[in-house]
């Protein structure tokens, strides 16, 4: 089980969740810019708030007396400003960071602009120990390496619902009509992946438009319970603890967070699979410290360093469960039956569609 040190920083989160300033890692929260940097030091965007302060003591921290060189993190503002930033200092020559954690979408939107810097399969010692589908792969390289994964469950409030809600049926119930908080995106609520799943053969469904359209028909029908569509989680959260929005779908993590601090609430690992989301290290191709930034995405790949983080941050490792040493209680709670029983999105309908998904969204789902 993890030690005394592990459970003072989830004191910390816990605290932090208490206060109302908790933040999802899928959040990417923190700040509207970056930093002003050393020029001296290896910089590195990470998601901010409560889980920089983390990465900071269980990454960051540890990382530095194993190196000659300093390594600065910075909290990332959200994907887009994040990739806007990139592009703009990428055709300017500059590197606003040398190092990201960059959501899966964002990867393959900084691939079409050609942002990050391709790696070999052998400048790294631990990528064997990455699993498979967190190493992108891309024309003349590797383009990015698993750094965090997360669930997006079904939790519900216990004093409010005593029953375990843990299958997406529930979502097209109308014994919950009107009673669950909803991520508000296509793009990063993935319910057109749990539609395809849940009432159709698959996400092969969703590989062209008039199957997306087929799918988006049927994820309509769950409106009505829908109490309400949410952009900022913490809004969720104060809901979900107080009982006025008794259930809906949030980021696991950062629902064992508010159990750890009492609140009645109880995440569900669901039977069609829970939604697995991940960010990847990536590297800007401008970047004058590619090795030092090859060092730190080698050091961050090791399973002890991996299992590190998953227990202070109830993340999932990024390494395949054969080398995580975290007992089976601990993983159960973080990554309930693992990866491979999990719906993973399809990003590329989200980065190649993008713009008409928005507007179908638009359409079937936020329209009365």
């Amino acid at each position: 089980m993890p030690g005394q040190h592990t459970r003072g920083r989830r004191q910390f989160l816990r605290t932090t969740a208490a206060s109302g300033s908790a933040l999802s890692l899928a959040g990417l929260a923190g700040c509207t810019g970056f930093l002003t940097s050393d020029d001296d030091a290896l910089t590195v965007a990470v998601y901010g708030g409560v889980f920089q302060e983390v990465m900071d003591e269980e990454l960051f921290a540890p990382f530095s007396e194993e190196v000659d060189f300093e390594v600065q993190s910075e909290a990332q503002p959200t994907s887009e400003e994040a990739l806007t930033q990139y592009e703009n200092g990428v055709q300017a020559g500059e590197a606003p960071v040398d190092v990201a954690i960059m959501a899966q979408t964002g990867v393959r939107q900084g691939l079409n602009s050609d942002l990050w810097h391709l790696w070999e399969e052998d400048d790294f010692e631990n990528l064997e120990y990455i699993s498979d589908d967190l190493v992108g792969e891309a024309d003349g390289g590797i383009s990015s390496i698993g750094a965090l994964s997360w669930y997006i469950n079904l939790v519900q409030n216990t004093d409010e619902i005593e029953e375990s809600i843990d299958t997406w049926e529930a979502l097209w119930d109308d014994q919950y009509e009107d009673t669950l908080g909803l991520l508000g995106y296509a793009s990063n609520s993935f319910l057109l992946d749990v539609t395809a799943e849940v009432h159709f053969d698959g996400q092969s469904i969703l590989d062209d438009r008039d199957g997306v359209l087929e799918v988006f028909e049927k994820l309509e029908e769950i409106k009505p319970q829908a109490n309400f569509w949410y952009e900022n989680e913490a809004e969720f959260q104060q809901r979900l603890r107080d009982g006025e929005v008794p259930a809906g779908m949030l980021y696991s993590d950062i629902t064992l967070v508010m159990q750890d601090d009492d609140a009645p609430v109880q995440s569900n690992f669901v039977e069609e699979g829970s939604i697995l989301d991940s960010g990847l290290w990536v590297t800007l191709d401008t970047s004058e410290r590619k090795d030092e930034a090859r060092q730190f995405i080698d050091y961050a790949s090791r399973p002890e360093i991996q299992d590190r983080l998953a227990e202070n941050l109830y993340t999932s490792p990024t390494i395949d469960r054969e080398h995580s040493e975290i007992d089976d209680e601990t993983y159960e709670m973080i990554a309930g039956p693992g990866p491979s029983e999990a719906i993973t999105p399809s990003y590329d309908l989200y980065v190649e569609e993008e713009d008409w998904v928005n507007e179908r969204w638009e359409e079937f789902i936020v329209s009365e």
